[in-house]
């Protein structure tokens, strides 16, 4: 107590078709977790069916793919595009295992992505 002024998002994660069909029915938006980017955009597009097929709407459903080590830069960048243009409206980025030694080089890393992808 007291109730939420608004509506609270719910938002699912998983993998294959139970967990897709279970999001499509009842949840906001959906979570992938690792997989490259060809898997994961096959699987939104899995998911997507579902929801049109449902009659609901993709616009309103988010997508967020929480990306795990990739090799360079570049790399990660392409697969964060071609994430974006599928539709996807949110991307983790995971920068443990990446052999830096304090906060600042996770900060300086996240910042590198971000300035590639023309976000900042």
């Amino acid at each position: 107590m007291p109730k939420p002024s608004r509506s609270i998002p719910i938002w699912l994660g998983g993998h294959g078709a139970v967990a897709f069909d279970r999001a499509a029915r009842f949840a906001d938006g959906f979570v992938f977790f690792g997989g490259n980017s060809g898997q994961v955009i096959g699987d939104w597009k899995r998911l997507t069916d579902q929801l049109g097929a449902l009659g609901r709407s993709v616009e309103d459903f988010g997508a967020d793919w929480v990306v795990l080590k990739r090799g360079s830069l570049g790399d990660l960048t392409a697969e964060i595009d071609a994430w974006r243009e599928a539709g996807g409206t949110h991307v983790s980025v995971v920068t443990m295992d990446r052999g830096f030694e304090s906060v600042g080089g996770h900060i300086d890393y996240l910042t590198s992505v971000a300035d590639a992808l023309d976000l900042s």
